[in-house]
């Protein structure tokens, strides 16, 4: 039976267990300070990279601190809570066992193993915890009482090693059945753990705590080290060259000029070729993504940018275009998450700013859209679009004389900008000032031209508010004229033709394919009918647009904007 004194020996946490401990909180902490709830709820790539995360490609191009560091980095709290806690109740007893030093030493070397293994499986994946040094505890456990059976009663390592191999087991399985477990990691540490329950002597009483035998352990644990880190930084760096054997600059210098030259298809069609040679490049996946974006398959070029994201987490161009991409996938909440990850990597840029205001705008949480908007506008005093993306956040909230001085500023810095020009028609209209906002439309159209794609929606806002001024002679010619020099094959056509009388409401909305069309049909054919005092008949047109509407159109916050006017 065991003294109370060896019981109270037992229970507290040995030295070196609690300086590990406490240097992870240490760390845990300090990133907290520095990301506040982002490091409680989970870090985005570019912080764990900062704070000293593991990525193969990086690990084996001069950064080898990250094969330690990431080893106190942690992925959230309840990360660096499993992790310590397991280790406070298997870590002592061990510690006992063979001292603080031999200790650390099995710790740190199992650390590394498991990162070095982590490399190998995956170059490119970033990786952070200390579960693998954790693991490599258990398996110095298994170590020691399989090295030592002779020693120790047979019930005891029968019921020690059933107890640790079925946990571990657990552990293992829950990792390989969950998707982002380095499980990679946490079997390096194991087996490094393992041998060192056999290079290293444990302290029996009466024993020195070193012996000859310890020193040969420290040696072959250092070439364990050494040939580990050599297979991985082959293996990275081989990967590496066969990813850019077929990539040279040359090679990549054909789909750029089709791109710039806008041959989309044919780009494609040169960067699937390069792709069958080198399917993990990132520069052409980015290529790629580029094209697909501007052929307006947002999907693939999501799916690009993912592949060119992986070996290039922080560049914030590509989170970024992933983002716009989101955005007009209409998946928010995604585009959000991928908007703070753009922000991260670089917090000094307004375009990461304004598409998450964009993206609060598309949730209703026009506050947080002004806000983010006015961030832009700070880190970008002189950039025409952050002034111009703010004054659709001022007339979402319905503070249209605030939108209109964003609008104009943004004209003085660029009196092309196309969206500041309709912002202020827009904002104008939301006033009822529709003088101004038929001379705004006209200003654009003869700033556009009637031949530019905007210039079908200039003329629709003026012939509403000529309609609203009672101008109907105007309204008619400028309806007429143009419906002469539009393309009548193209949309928005029929809503022209509604405009001049020649189709019903019902018959445009049959003509309207697809849901963009729907939400300019129902939004331009509401406002009109509301300049004929026909509010029964529009309001389903705009609750069926906020309901349903596409929520990255002008159309849809211009009637958003109209519904948070008609609630104040």
């Amino acid at each position: 039976m065991e003294s109370g004194n060896e019981k109270a020996k037992s229970g507290y946490i040995t030295p070196a267990t609690g300086a590990i401990i406490a240097a992870n909180i240490i760390v845990f902490a300090v990133m907290a300070v520095f990301t506040g709830t982002e490091a409680i709820s989970g870090p985005n790539n570019q912080v764990l990279l900062n704070f000293g995360a593991d990525q193969g490609v990086r690990a084996m191009n001069g950064e080898y601190w990250r094969i330690i560091t990431n080893i106190f980095v942690h992925l959230g709290l309840l990360h660096i809570f499993m992790n310590m806690w397991i280790f406070a109740v298997m870590g002592p007893n061990v510690e006992r066992i063979y001292g603080s030093l031999k200790f650390l030493l099995a710790y740190g070397f199992a650390g590394v193993i498991a990162s070095l293994t982590s490399i190998y499986m995956h170059p490119y994946n970033i990786s952070a915890g200390a579960s693998g040094a954790v693991f490599g505890i258990f398996g110095l456990w298994f170590g020691f009482l399989l090295a030592n059976k002779k020693v120790l009663q047979e019930n005891f390592v029968k019921d020690n090693m059933k107890s640790a191999v079925v946990f571990l087991i657990m552990v293992l399985a829950s990792g390989f059945m969950r998707s982002g477990i380095d499980n990679a990691a946490h079997v390096g540490g194991v087996v490094a753990g393992f041998m060192c329950g056999f290079f290293l002597c444990p302290v029996f009483p009466g024993d020195p705590p070193w012996r000859k035998k310890d020193f040969l352990g420290i040696v072959l644990m250092l070439a364990v080290g050494y040939g580990a880190f050599y297979f991985a930084n082959q293996r990275t760096h081989q990967l590496i060259k066969s990813q850019s054997v077929a990539l040279s600059p040359a090679d990549l210098k054909e789909p750029t000029a089709l791109l710039k030259n806008n041959k989309l298809s044919e780009a494609v069609k040169a960067l699937d070729s390069l792709l069958q040679k080198s399917p993990n490049d990132p520069r052409a996946h980015y290529l790629r993504a580029l094209a697909y974006a501007n052929l307006r398959e947002d999907g693939k070029a999501l799916a690009d940018i993912d592949e060119t994201l992986k070996v290039w987490p922080d560049r914030a161009p590509a989170l970024q275009f992933r983002t716009e991409r989101l955005i007009n996938l209409g998946r928010f909440q995604e585009a959000l998450k991928s908007a703070d990850k753009a922000i991260a990597a670089a917090p000094n840029d307004s375009m990461g700013y304004m598409m998450r205001s964009s993206i609060y705008d598309r949730l209703d949480d026009v506050s947080k859209s002004l806000e983010d908007s006015t961030e832009a506008v700070r880190l970008a005093p002189n950039n025409a679009n952050a002034f111009s993306h703010r004054g659709y956040s001022y007339m979402n909230l319905g503070l249209c004389d605030d939108a209109l001085k964003d609008f104009s500023t943004a004209l003085q810095l660029d009196k092309n900008l196309v969206g500041a020009m309709n912002g202020r028609m827009f904002a104008y209209f939301m006033q009822s000032d529709y003088i101004e906002c038929d001379r705004q439309a006209m200003e654009t159209l003869a700033k556009v031209g009637m031949k530019d794609p905007c210039a079908p929606y200039a003329v629709i806002m003026a012939a509403i508010c000529r309609k609203q001024l009672g101008h109907i002679p105007e309204r008619i010619a400028l309806v007429n004229q143009s419906a002469q020099i539009f393309d009548a094959k193209k949309w928005p056509y029929p809503i022209i033709q509604f405009m001049n009388g020649q189709l019903s409401p019902a018959a445009v909305f049959q003509l309207a394919t697809d849901n963009d069309k729907m939400t300019e049909a129902k939004t331009y054919i509401a406002f009109d009918l509301l300049a004929d005092n026909k509010g029964a008949e529009a309001s389903p047109m705009i609750v069926w647009v906020k309901e349903h509407g596409n929520k990255t159109f002008n159309e849809y916050d211009l009637v958003s904007a109209l519904l948070n006017k008609m609630k104040k």
